[in-house]
């Protein structure tokens, strides 16, 4: 059974018991008012005692001694009840009974005159019940049937969105069309979960083109150092190159397998993305950059360094944020001229590295810390365009961010990082 059958299965019963309740209260209520009227006017014949209505209403007196007089004194029972209102025992009491086939209402009470019992044929009260019933019944079913087809209307009606959304998540299922989108309207609970659908394909669509995009610029940015190294392995190989043009070889092959290692080592840090557990812990921010400079020092041994180092304590990932401090080193030292120096600073969370080189273009500044982007006058120099996108990620995993302000004498790159309370 489905969900909507469901809905309107439990919505029906739930009218069906509030009408069969509402009918049971009026048929109660209609019972005891007609029988009111009946017993009123049975009381009333009691204080005549005599016949009413034409011979339809007749009353018994029974005296003292005894003795009954009225036309049906033969005809009606004379109880152990009766007794013993006749004897003082018990006080007037109503009560239904059946006289020849005929059936009665019958009141018997004391008087000054002794008991009288008065009876009034119960058929008229009968018939009105039977009518009230026939009534109740067609109607009350008539309004079950009725709200069945409302609940069936509401059913619809309310499951509509979600119908929407189900379409939605089986024709991503069946097509993977990520930009799929579902109609959100109003603020209440569906449109908020639609809301919130449309928001988790729009973030898994993003998430899958990131990747897509990683996988297609991996694969091109891979290419052409495997090429590069297989061409020169087959070469060398053949064993017919000279000793100078063999040993040139051997050297742009290093050269590629240093450039594919570091790319490899760049593509995985970036793969980890959100899935990277930090350890975080306080770092001393001036001794972790004054050790980067270090190591950048000996490996471009011609890069002059010059640091103001202040003292500053934040809270990261230590090996994440001497990576991504390394990799701003290694930008200034890839674009700063012969002689001139990297200045290195820290002060109050920030780290920042600026170089004397050509500068970022304005076109190129909203989009230097993009995976794989290189400007135009970057493509001659060696890497991949991964360094300053890994800057920037590790930036905004300890909440803090990487920006850059350049002019065409040189660039300042900027990181910034919470400070430790």
């Amino acid at each position: 059974m489905s969900f909507r059958q469901r809905l309107m299965l439990f919505t029906a019963l739930a009218i069906a018991v509030t009408v069969a309740g509402a009918s049971f209260a009026v048929w109660v209520v209609a019972k005891h008012e007609l029988y009111a009227q009946l017993d009123q006017t049975v009381a009333q014949q009691v204080n005549q005692s005599g016949p009413f209505g034409g011979g339809s209403l007749y009353t018994v007196v029974i005296h003292a001694d005894g003795d009954r007089t009225g036309p049906l004194a033969g005809v009606l029972p004379y109880t152990s009840r009766v007794a013993e209102v006749v004897s003082g025992k018990s006080d007037g009491y109503f009560t239904d009974i059946t006289v020849k086939g005929v059936a009665l209402r019958e009141l018997v009470t004391p008087t000054r005159d002794g008991v009288v019992m008065s009876v009034q044929p119960l058929g008229p009260t009968t018939k009105a019940l039977h009518r009230i019933r026939f009534w109740i019944l067609l109607v009350g079913g008539i309004g079950i049937a009725l709200a069945a087809a409302l609940a069936a209307l509401v059913a619809t009606a309310a499951l509509a969105p979600v119908r929407r959304l189900t379409t939605a998540a089986e024709r991503v299922a069946a097509t993977g069309d990520l930009t799929e989108r579902v109609k959100a309207s109003g603020g209440d609970e569906l449109a908020r979960l639609a809301t919130r659908f449309n928001a988790m394909l729009a973030a898994l669509e993003e998430s899958v083109g990131r990747q897509r995009r990683l996988v297609a610029d991996a694969s091109h940015e891979l290419r052409t150092p495997l090429t590069s190294t297989r061409t020169n392995i087959d070469l060398l190989r053949e064993g017919r190159l000279p000793e100078d043009e063999a040993r040139r070889a051997l050297d742009d092959a290093a050269t590629e397998l240093a450039a594919l290692t570091t790319l490899v080592s760049d593509l995985v840090e970036l793969a980890r993305g959100e899935e990277r557990k930090l350890r975080v812990e306080d770092v001393q921010l001036d001794d972790l950059v004054g050790g980067a400079v270090e190591r950048a020092k000996s490996r471009a041994p011609a890069a002059t360094f010059v640091t103001s180092l202040s003292p500053t304590v934040v809270r990261a990932d230590p090996m994440l944020l001497e990576r991504a401090v390394l990799n701003l080193l290694d930008n200034a030292v890839k674009y700063s001229p012969a002689g001139a120096p990297i200045e290195v600073t820290v002060r109050e969370g920030e780290v920042v590295v600026t170089d004397h080189g050509p500068g970022v273009a304005e076109e190129d500044v909203a989009r230097i810390f993009d995976r794989f982007y290189r400007s135009a006058g970057a493509r001659s120099k060696p890497g991949a365009g991964l360094g300053l996108a890994i800057v920037r990620e590790a930036a905004r995993a300890h909440g803090g961010d990487a920006t850059v302000e350049s002019s065409p004498r040189g660039s300042s790159f900027r990181l910034t990082l919470p400070a430790a309370v």
